[in-house]
């Protein structure tokens, strides 16, 4: 990819963020996404809360776009493919949907023990430079740099008049890094950036940094 959108942005060699909630490795060949608790408007909803039924579909759609877009070899799922097993087997279709296109390695997160069996999943996957894992458990130390999900990170910008824009976030540490939330419903876990951190903040149209030192202002979040 020789030019960049400002939907885009290159967080490291070859690595480029999308604002769509994922990370693209332009020679390895993956896409990486995390946290998509697919299926929390149908558990809302087997709880008695009329939870609009949006989510999925939004979902599905911006996933597979950035499968036809970005063409990888291998999507990988960082875990929390689901929020509970109200959503199996719709879970488990998208999966299919998805392999037509690349292969597809989901990686267990904590909310996905509830369809254990249901859908093929890995507690972990590794490679050259990299440790793929949900996050919700320490890994052991190696020279590997994690890419992990589980903590939703967000950060909220104002511009002196009183706007107020909440924003998913990467969070970039030297051995970890930290996915944002792909679903619609996280409200996202606040997070600052400092010397050793670097926050980018992602919408649909524009990529950018979070300058070290402008803290990020608080907000409910979807159960992690």
């Amino acid at each position: 990819m020789t030019s960049l959108r400002a939907s885009q942005a290159l967080v490291a060699d070859d690595i480029l963020l999308d604002g769509r909630l994922a990370l693209f490795h332009q020679i390895e060949n993956w896409l990486a996404v995390a946290d998509l608790h697919f299926g929390y408007e149908l558990s809302q909803r087997a709880a008695g809360r009329l939870v609009p039924l949006w989510g999925m579909a939004s979902i599905s759609e911006r996933l597979m776009t950035l499968v036809e877009q970005y063409a990888p070899r291998r999507l990988i799922i960082l875990g929390d493919l689901v929020h509970d097993k109200t959503a199996a087997r719709e879970a488990a279709q998208l999966l299919r949907d998805v392999a037509i296109r690349c292969d597809v390695v989901a990686v267990a997160g904590n909310h996905d023990r509830q369809i254990h069996g249901q859908v093929e999943m890995v507690e972990f996957l590794k490679t050259d430079r990299f440790h793929f894992h949900h996050g919700h458990c320490a890994a052991e130390a190696s020279d590997l740099t994690q890419i992990i999900g589980h903590h939703h990170p967000a950060a909220v910008i104002t511009d002196g008049a009183g706007l107020r824009l909440k924003c998913p976030a990467f969070i970039q540490q030297s051995s970890c890094w930290i996915m944002p939330a792909f679903s619609p419903w996280a409200g996202g876990t606040p997070w600052a950036a400092d010397d050793l951190t670097r926050v980018w903040l992602c919408t649909e149209d524009r990529v950018f940094q979070l300058e070290p030192g402008r803290r990020p202002v608080g907000g409910a979040s979807l159960e992690r």
